[in-house]
């Protein structure tokens, strides 16, 4: 079966491969990361002879929702575990990006090598990690099965598994049946997501409902541009703001109308559009431009505080094209509209707004967060939408209703401290494993199994 697997999906890296190298056009030696990426790690992610520290860590965040999600994990195995080396890998450069400014005193970053045997066995034998801990759903078939047979504990923290992606893997039960059995413990977000994964083959007793991490995470420093903003659109005359957060392709133009719509009531109104992918941002720009908006983009916003309220003053929007920003700018909002939802891409986390207190409005896609999302409906925490033409009707309503906003606001952040605590639960499950003692070299475990 793994070799069936692992020639599928070298015959899928070589198709998919003309599309990677146009993504990277013109950046394509250091943008892609490929010697990470075939598992060629710096030599001096490697503990020296004799370091006598306990072993790594290795944490794989794919993206950039998951890096800002195990932030808090992360800092707290640094501050509990300090003699541990800890590793991150991502898939993206957003992710890595991300977890750079939010993670920025461990031992390593790279790209998560591609998925064969032997590059995973090479990033094994360079940082000998004790532990794997992969957030939310990244099943690598070889990765795993080399993890484990290295001697690292292999756990899924935070692990969900969207309406999609449980049915695709369906397809392959027998096989998704032996990858979960490298899986020593998974730490679910949901009861829903627990069951998923039984029915794809992992142990029961293997599994535990911890609850999403998401929810112990902190409002983020709201950072220089924050402040600079909120003195220009006050100066500027600038308001209510609206924040459309990581919006997906197709969405934007849905999401005009709306605004449109908005801006007719309010004609001082200020948009904060910020699409969901930094490869789209020229995109976005070019359809905002062709709609005859005016816009500024956050990167050509001026230095000084007179011309930025120049700017905004003559901008109805302002487009986010940066990445690990749009968290501290939500505490700007006076209404949040949370992207991929319109669209059938699955939607995205609303805990960020939440955070601030914000009102968030939402539409019908929300598949891949159906239980957050119906935790925030069964609160009053948020308002969905069923589709594009209600949401300029809806948004405008709750502009002219602040206490309803309000209202909005304070049951999301109280829900949240409600639900919070899925980080020490997933620390307590993790201790007895950490607390071990390292008795065994890493290298020798994973030349001892390929031997087998």
């Amino acid at each position: 079966m793994y070799l069936i697997y692992s020639l599928l999906f070298t015959l899928g890296a070589i198709l998919t491969a003309p599309y990677y190298l146009w993504r990277l056009r013109g950046n394509l030696i250091s943008g892609a990361g490929w010697r990470e990426r075939f598992g060629v790690l710096p030599s001096q992610f490697q503990a020296p002879a004799g370091d006598g520290r306990t072993g790594a860590l290795w944490i794989h965040a794919v993206s950039v929702g998951e890096a800002l999600a195990v932030a808090p994990l992360v800092q707290e195995l640094q501050r509990r575990y300090p003699s541990r080396r800890i590793f991150l890998s991502h898939v993206t450069p957003a992710g890595r990006q991300a977890s750079e400014s939010r993670l920025p005193g461990v031992a390593g970053r790279f790209y998560l090598p591609l998925d064969w045997r032997w590059s995973a066995e090479r990033v094994l034998k360079r940082i000998q990690p004790e532990m794997l801990l992969i957030v939310e759903t990244e099943l690598w078939p070889n990765l795993l099965r080399a993890a484990h047979d290295s001697g690292a504990k292999v756990a899924l923290v935070n692990a969900r598994l969207s309406h999609r992606s449980f049915k695709g893997y369906r397809l392959a039960r027998p096989f998704m049946r032996r990858v979960l059995d490298f899986v020593d413990w998974i730490g679910a977000q949901s009861a829903t997501d627990a069951e998923r994964f039984r029915v794809l083959g992992a142990k029961p007793e293997r599994v535990t409902v911890t609850g999403n991490v998401k929810f112990d995470g902190k409002p983020p420093q709201q950072g220089e541009l924050v402040s600079q903003l909120e003195k220009a659109i006050r100066g500027a005359g600038r308001g209510p703001v609206v924040v459309a957060a990581s919006t997906m392709a197709g969405e934007e133009a849905l999401l005009m109308p709306a605004w449109e719509e908005i801006r007719r009531q309010y004609p001082k109104a200020l948009l904060v559009l910020a699409p969901r992918h930094p490869a789209r941002f020229d995109q976005v720009a070019q359809l905002v431009a062709s709609g005859g908006k005016s816009f500024i983009r956050r990167t050509a916003l001026a230095a000084s505080d007179a011309a930025r309220q120049d700017q905004l003053a003559s901008s109805e929007i302002l487009m986010l094209d940066t990445v690990g920003e749009l968290a501290g700018v939500f505490a700007l909002a006076d209404l949040v509209f949370m992207g991929g939802s319109l669209v059938p891409t699955g939607g995205h986390n609303l805990l960020e707004p939440a955070f601030w207190g914000k009102a968030v409005v939402f539409g019908p896609h929300m598949e891949n967060f159906r239980d957050v999302a119906a935790l925030f409906l069964n609160n009053g925490a948020a308002v969905q939408v069923h589709n594009a033409s209600e949401l300029g009707a809806v948004a405008c309503e709750l502009l002219r209703d602040e206490p309803r906003r309000r209202q909005l606001g304070e049951a999301a952040k109280q829900m949240l401290e409600r639900e919070s605590g899925a980080t020490e639960r997933i620390l307590a499950r993790l201790h007895p494993w950490l607390e071990k003692s390292v008795t065994v070299d890493s290298s020798l475990r994973l030349t001892g199994s390929r031997a087998q």
